[in-house]
């Protein structure tokens, strides 16, 4: 048990400060209060606990006697100590009031000299590398790629050099309506979840210390509202995917791509005018409706033949959409018709090359898993003349058509777009294969929709020629695919 200090214990200190002894007098009567000897001191010190972390806080020099004059006598240290504790309990940081004391200036000066002082805190620029470390680390690839995308826009740069606690949500808001204003209406309301996240980020108490960001700082930003556009509207310049007569099945509905321009695609992809691997890629895409992350991602051991000609595909959670909370459980697809084909002709190419993967990687990806980026058919998709689609839109389709077309019930398509079930990996088995209720209704939907898929290839062709001779095709797709290279190059 600790000693109570007394008059007597403090002349003893300066005896021994005299003599060069170090030593630490706890006093008994309260608690956390020290008398600190050293060879050039003897002072006062108060250890309490402020937001459950223990710290020692600097009361002043000791002195002799009963009065408070050059320093603190055991009454006057008692005293101190006691309103440090009970700061400390309340939340509030006892330094600037004990600095206040210290240099004889008010508690209101010292708290705008504080105010005043610039805080420790992280650049624009390294706030943007180590969040982008952190999502990196914990989410998928892609998100990872539209996050530093939403960063980079052009607006953001006024804030290069400055410290992140110094920007203000009014400041961010003015950068995201400048985005606005380019028309980028969808890139500033990403751009908002971004910055929200980023600021969230950055007031985590793991790093608050260190960034001086205060929570809530950018709560309510808000891009501006989109303009208003009403499909119809006598103001509005058609697209060229609405040229097409209402009352044309191969019409735009909703978001759905015309059906004859899914038939368009795969006539091209059937011509021979592309790489062997971009046009099965494209058949297995629009003959599975899969999402084109699962498509480049395929491996061969994913595949398993089956007696009928089928391929079953079975889909890892890592490759579906929230893999995180999929557990173990895979997505069962059926290849059937053209997309069986597509299957393993890919997997002939895949074992010809000495890799299991159906898309390799090439020498300039980006990525650092071994197949191809997630928007590998994006640019090829966009380069064939006559497509107004991207890779998701097929899934549109599958979905709407075969409502309107196939007979589906609302919602059933989602069994093959992957929104309703999920098998365990060790039950990917012929057995299930072809006992399973659902399983059974994935074919019937499979085959159907691989049928009307052909259907309008037939139409396509029927409408345009061209997609009867590969090379005028061939090099109209690479003038496409290269022109921007040609202007930059000129």
């Amino acid at each position: 048990m600790a000693d109570i200090i007394t008059q007597k214990t403090i002349t003893k200190a300066f005896s021994d400060q005299n003599k060069g002894i170090s030593r630490d007098i706890t006093d008994g009567r309260v608690a956390g209060l020290e008398l600190r000897v050293r060879p050039r001191s003897v002072r006062w010190s108060m250890r309490t606990a402020l937001h459950g972390k223990r710290t020692r806080y600097d009361l002043g020099p000791a002195v002799e006697g009963s009065d408070d004059v050059g320093g603190l006598s055991v009454d006057g240290a008692r005293s101190l100590a006691n309103q440090v504790a009970t700061m400390c309990r309340k939340g509030h940081n006892p330094a600037t009031f004990l600095s206040a004391l210290a240099s004889g200036v008010s508690m209101e000066t010292q708290l705008r000299v504080e105010a005043a002082r610039p805080k420790v805190s992280w650049s624009w620029e390294k706030a943007k590398l180590e969040f982008l470390a952190d999502v990196k680390r914990a989410r998928r690839p892609d998100t990872h790629r539209d996050y530093k995308g939403k960063l980079q826009a052009a607006e953001l740069d006024l804030f290069a050099g400055r410290f992140v606690n110094t920007i203000t949500r009014n400041e961010m808001a003015a950068a995201i309506a400048a985005v606005h204003r380019r028309q980028k209406e969808v890139m500033a309301e990403g751009m908002v979840r971004v910055i929200r996240r980023m600021w969230n980020w950055l007031a985590e108490a793991a790093r608050q210390d260190q960034t001086s960001v205060a929570e809530g700082v950018m709560t309510g930003l808000k891009a501006p509202d989109r303009t208003r556009k009403e499909k119809g509207e006598p103001t509005k310049v058609p697209q060229p995917a609405t040229k097409l007569a209402p009352d044309d099945p191969a019409a735009w509905i909703g978001d759905a791509p015309p059906a004859i321009e899914i038939g368009r695609v795969l006539a091209v992809a059937r011509l021979g005018c592309l790489p062997p691997r971009i046009g099965l890629g494209l058949e297995l895409l629009i003959g599975t409706a899969q999402r084109r992350r699962t498509i480049v991602g395929i491996n061969s051991e994913n595949f398993h033949d089956q007696s009928d000609g089928e391929v079953l595909w079975s889909i890892p959670p890592y490759f579906r959409k929230s893999g995180t909370a999929r557990g173990e459980r895979c997505h069962a697809v059926p290849c059937v018709g053209f997309a069986a084909t597509a299957a393993k002709r890919l997997e002939q190419l895949a074992n010809a090359d000495d890799t299991n993967w159906l898309f390799p990687a090439g020498t300039s990806s980006r990525t650092d898993v071994g197949h191809a980026e997630s928007g590998l058919f994006n640019d090829w998709l966009a380069a064939i003349p006559g497509v107004t689609w991207s890779p998701h839109d097929v899934r549109y389709a599958f979905a709407t058509y075969g409502e309107r077309d196939l007979g589906f019930k609302p919602g059933e398509a989602g069994v093959i777009l992957d929104h309703l079930e999920g098998t365990e990996p060790d039950n990917v088995t012929s057995q299930f294969y072809s006992s399973d209720p659902q399983m059974r209704r994935k074919r019937e939907m499979s085959y159907a929709w691989t049928a009307w898929c052909v259907r309008w290839t037939k139409e396509a062709i029927k409408r345009d020629k061209s997609l009867r001779d590969a090379e005028p095709m061939y090099r109209a797709i690479r003038n496409e695919r290269y022109k921007f290279k040609k202007k930059k190059a000129a």
